[in-house]
């Protein structure tokens, strides 16, 4: 907002005016969230992740809006929390150190403190699975045997060591008991897109791979019914979306219960087994279902205002959902929804660091036409104040197979407060749409996906409210690539980058990245055996030359995805060619920032660098 009108603006509405206040990045960047609930085994009391403190902590509080208190202190955070579904005095709580991902388990008693280790402390990951319903026992995966292939074990209460249940190698992920404790379900992912889902047998000592398959498919979410003998899961299996199907263990027949034309993307069953609760994802947005199979029909579930849904957790006995609920203006919270009485009520209120919801801004639901005739669906955020033709910035979602959805970015609006626009847009690639689309920019086709932001900025060209020449690139991991990507190819399309932890050259990543990781991601990239000369042809170190543009990186040194030294590599070549870039490292961060002091920093400086190359228009 240029100075004379703020100020007639402010004489106007009153100098309280939201409007009238110069906010600062810390306070946007202080928003908090509360997510990832899980219910005390009588349903009275939630436990669930907020970033009150500053760092991701188990917080605890009543299964009404009321007094709330902190149960973990950890330095850097965690991970996750799952409640013993019969001992009220028994949490798993899952830990990292300085962003490396190296998660280990521990056992919290909510009364006292600090955590007590569950396993060794080696460089190995642990990932847990779920408490049996008699909360004897609990199960997890871990590639400890050598880096690379994760194994399942289950960890009896009553005994020091833990069993090894199942070591078939892959990227294996123990997911649900029956409620007998009889089976346990896991998932393999081959890629991000292609899943089995098997199932252990504690009678015979089996496991049996009930999803055997040629080509893609994907198998997520799965659950018992109360009765042990059907498994729900979300899956695509023969269809463009994914819906909801169950598998007899008796018949070995599936079954499909939901085939919308949307994608399915959450389902939570009852433990009980009196109904389900499932997502769908409406360009973006999520709706909201409930079915009951006790009645066998549809209850008419609450509708929730536009937004997201995150996460849905059931209480043991079934009587309440506690959904993890926000959007563009509201931050992360827990929501109740009691399926017999059709109630909702919001649990947490999470603080927005003093900056009022009335200043947040909500996306407009965009599409531009690109090289090939596509429609590629975007969000637009228009920016705070009358700014004229403002610069832009265009927000690239990492992944690839992910999605940008309209949730509150405090860096957003803290951008958008100081008159940048922002175009948010899922190109081809991105999950939520459908298999077809997901699969445009697989390996040979990667670069279509990058020609997608390129028609993104001549769309933007086209606005009467857009300064053209003012185009900046953002994105994180994937979307890093994608920053540096278009910067070499379309370089005077945009007038700056900000690449947080991105992939600079694929061959290197793919050597370097975790090695538990590297099959999964040969799998969307393209291999090194077969594919290196292409991978080398696309990579963003490779042409650097091209680069035009001021360049911000911010990395963490302990990232385990995207290695340091992909950033390295490439602030180094920009800077050996007399280019301009500016590089932050956090010693103490691992793939993204996950500490808001060094937000605060990384993003603050990153405002400066847009304020000196792109916000101000020479004379």
């Amino acid at each position: 907002m240029k100075l004379s009108k703020l100020i007639i603006t402010c004489i106007v509405l009153g100098a309280t005016n939201a409007f009238c206040q110069d906010y600062t990045v810390s306070q946007f960047l202080n928003i908090q969230t509360a997510t990832r609930a899980t219910f005390s085994p009588s349903g009275t009391e939630v436990a669930y992740i907020t970033n009150i403190s500053g760092q991701p902590q188990v917080w605890r509080s009543f299964d009404r809006p009321g007094p709330i208190n902190q149960l973990t202190f950890e330095e850097d955070g965690v991970d996750g929390v799952w409640w013993s579904p019969v001992n009220a005095t028994q949490m798993i709580v899952s830990a990292a150190r300085g962003g490396s991902e190296k998660s280990k388990l521990y056992l919290l008693n909510p009364g006292q403190s600090p955590l007590v280790p569950l396993v060794q402390e080696d460089e190995a990951i642990y990932r847990f699975g779920s408490w049996s319903n008699d909360g004897s026992v609990f199960c997890y995966a871990t590639n400890k045997r050598n880096g690379v292939d994760f194994d399942v074990y289950e960890h009896h209460l009553a005994e020091a060591e833990p069993r090894l249940i199942y070591d078939g190698g892959g990227h294996i992920s123990a997911k649900r008991y029956s409620a007998d404790g009889r089976f346990l379900l896991m998932t393999v992912d081959y890629s991000n897109v292609n899943t089995d889902l098997l199932v252990w047998d504690r009678v015979s000592n089996s496991v049996d791979n009930i999803t055997q398959h040629t080509g893609n498919e994907l198998y997520s979410h799965p659950h018992f019914d109360h009765a042990g003998k059907n498994i729900f899961c979300i899956s695509n299996k023969g269809r463009e979306y994914a819906g909801i199907t169950s598998y007899n263990l008796e018949s070995k027949q599936w079954t499909w219960f939901e085939t919308p034309d949307a994608e399915i993307e959450i389902l939570s069953v009852a433990p009980d087994g009196s109904g389900y609760a499932f997502i769908t994802n409406d360009n973006g947005y999520s709706r909201f279902n409930y079915y009951s199979i006790a009645k066998d029909r549809r209850v008419q579930g609450y509708r929730f205002p536009e937004g997201i849904i995150q996460g849905l957790t059931f209480s043991p006995d079934g009587t309440r959902l506690a959904v993890t609920f926000g959007n563009a203006t509201k931050p992360f919270d827990i929501w109740i929804y009691e399926p017999l009485t059709d109630r909702l009520y919001q649990l947490t209120s999470s603080a927005t660091g003093g900056v009022p919801l009335s200043l947040f801004v909500a996306p407009e639901t965009v599409e531009y036409e690109t090289f090939d005739g596509r429609k590629i669906p975007a969000y637009f955020y228009s920016p705070v104040g009358d700014a004229g033709k403002a610069p832009v910035i265009i927000a690239i979602h990492g992944g690839p197979e992910s999605q940008a959805r309209p949730d509150l970015s405090g860096l957003f609006q803290y951008w958008l407060h100081n008159g940048f626009a922002i175009l948010e847009p899922n190109v081809r690639g991105s999950s939520g749409y459908g298999r077809t689309y997901l699969t445009l920019d697989d390996v040979q086709k990667r670069m279509d996906s990058v020609r997608d932001i390129e028609y993104a900025a001549k769309w933007l060209k086209g606005r009467k409210d857009i300064d053209g020449s003012r185009i900046v690139l953002y994105g994180g991991s994937y979307g890093g690539f994608m920053v540096l990507a278009g910067l070499t190819m379309y370089p005077d399309l945009f007038a700056a980058g900000i690449d947080v932890v991105g992939i600079s050259n694929f061959v290197t990543f793919l050597e370097n990245t975790g090695k538990y990781r590297r099959a999964l991601r040969e799998a969307e990239y393209g291999s090194l055996s077969s594919d290196r000369a292409f991978l080398e042809s696309i990579s963003p170190l490779n042409h650097v030359d091209k680069i035009k543009a001021p360049l911000f990186v911010i990395q963490g040194a302990n990232d385990p995805r995207v290695p340091q030294s992909e950033a390295d590599q490439m602030v180094k070549a920009i800077r050996d060619r007399g280019g301009i870039v500016e590089y932050l490292l956090f010693e103490d961060e691992g793939h993204g920032l996950a500490k808001t002091q060094n937000r605060i920093l990384a993003y603050s400086k990153a405002t400066e660098f847009l304020k000196k190359y792109v916000s101000v228009k020479p004379e």
